[in-house]
């Protein structure tokens, strides 16, 4: 598991609960798939509610933005009526890429959890960090970065 230092660290206490709502996402990534769009889901989880789910509609949508992070990110806020979604967790199939980290940033989020990395455009093993760069922390604090998690069934996922 990456740390937000980029190091391995083992897993929380709470990796009953991240598994949890890491199959979730691969059910969302599943209902992706089968609209032709990249297996990709999200959730976003606040006080342990879910608050926003999103499911990829890449490339078979109209918007370009239609990325599984955006749209629970979207469906968080209008369940709350606030941009800020400071102190929730957000989970994905996928580590976030650079669009969907900038919008993690901005909306407050105080952890990633994800399965797959995505080193070439991903927020946080790619060489443009958004989502650990202190450079950033004027936006808001980085989140806590968790990776790795359910990362053989989100691998299989992808790969079928």
């Amino acid at each position: 598991m990456l740390s937000n230092t980029g190091k391995e660290q083992a897993l929380p206490e709470t990796t009953g609960i991240h598994h949890e709502l890491m199959r979730r996402c691969l059910e969302l990534a599943r209902q992706a798939r089968e609209q032709g769009n990249t297996p990709v889901g999200s959730l976003v989880v606040l006080a342990d509610r879910i608050i926003g789910e999103g499911i990829e509609q890449v490339p078979s949508g109209n918007d370009p933005t239609g990325h599984a992070e955006i749209l629970a990110c979207r469906e968080a806020i209008k369940t709350l009526g606030t941009r800020n979604l400071d102190g929730a967790v957000l989970y994905s199939t996928a580590e976030p890429c650079l669009m969907c980290s900038y919008v993690i940033r901005q909306s407050g989020i105080a952890q990633v959890v994800y399965g797959l990395e995505t080193p070439m455009i991903g927020g946080a093993t790619s060489s443009l960090p958004i989502l650990t760069a202190a450079v950033l922390n004027d936006w808001k604090p980085a989140p806590h970065i968790l990776g790795g998690v359910l990362a053989e069934e989100c691998r299989r996922l992808k790969s079928t």
